[in-house]
């Protein structure tokens, strides 16, 4: 090739210039839609930073919507705390895990959400629920999530609470009774409701044949197992039995009484 001539070199330059200005009018889109995110979840000011030790509001100044969102959130989050330690560490615990569900489901990035905020609000400090609370998109993608912590954590304690008492000796009847009571079972002996049962262990992945065929093994037996005999000698089946009897039993107290086949 011959030596580029100053045409050429200023074809070139131009280029380069075209794609800077692309890159700068691409920046500037991007921290406008922020500025106006804000602006628009609040006309009248930006909230200041929720952490923990903040003042509360003055008496009789306003509160926006955001700020009253971000202080029920909170709410729910300590009482999620205090109610099931067994599973949440901390308050932070609990969002972080929600934070990794939005981006696993949704792609929402906490880190550049939080850059995003700062650049366009001019806050040197902002948490992602912060962030969160001033984008009502985010709010919606937010909420039904911790509603779905909430109850997974609920049906969690009801599980161990049953397998609890197949520690402390309870007959399979005595685990059943009360959810055979609570759904209305006229079955002989509860059948329907047992059959539930079963259908939600298998729903957790429990192999009940799997249980079968060992224990016809280790019996030496050929004839059918029933699943209340297996139940009954199976130590793990017992619990994963009580578990499933726990979970139902926390749904129909939630007014999910919908039956599972």
């Amino acid at each position: 090739m011959g030596k580029p001539n100053e045409r050429s070199a200023l074809f070139l330059d131009r280029s380069y210039i075209d794609r800077k200005f692309a890159e700068l009018r691409a920046d500037m889109i991007t921290v406008m839609e922020a500025k106006f995110r804000v602006i628009q979840n609040n006309q009248d000011r930006i909230i200041k930073l929720l952490e923990v030790g903040e003042e509360p509001k003055k008496k009789g100044e306003p509160i926006s919507d955001a700020y009253a969102w971000k202080i029920g959130i909170r709410r729910r989050v300590d009482n999620m705390v205090k109610n099931y330690p067994e599973l949440y560490s901390d308050f932070n615990n609990i969002l972080t895990r929600i934070y990794r569900k939005m981006r696993d489901v949704y792609g929402f990035v906490s880190e550049q959400a939080i850059k995003d905020y700062k650049y366009a609000t001019g806050a040197e400090r902002a948490s992602c629920l912060e962030v969160i609370s001033e984008d009502e998109k985010l709010r919606s993608l937010f909420e039904p999530i911790l509603f779905n912590l909430e109850e997974d954590s609920r049906k969690e304690m009801e599980r161990r609470r049953m397998a609890q008492e197949v520690e402390m000796g309870k007959t399979r009847q005595e685990i059943i009774q009360p959810l055979i009571v609570a759904r209305g079972d006229k079955s002989n002996f509860g059948c329907n409701t047992y059959t539930m049962v079963a259908s939600k262990m298998r729903r957790h992945g429990v192999d009940i044949q799997g249980y079968a065929e060992e224990y016809r093994k280790k019996k030496g037996i050929k004839r059918k197992v029933t699943n209340g005999e297996l139940i009954d000698n199976v130590p793990v089946l017992k619990r994963e039995f009580a578990k499933a009897v726990g979970e139902i039993l926390a749904e129909i107290q939630k007014g999910d009484t919908s039956d599972e086949r």
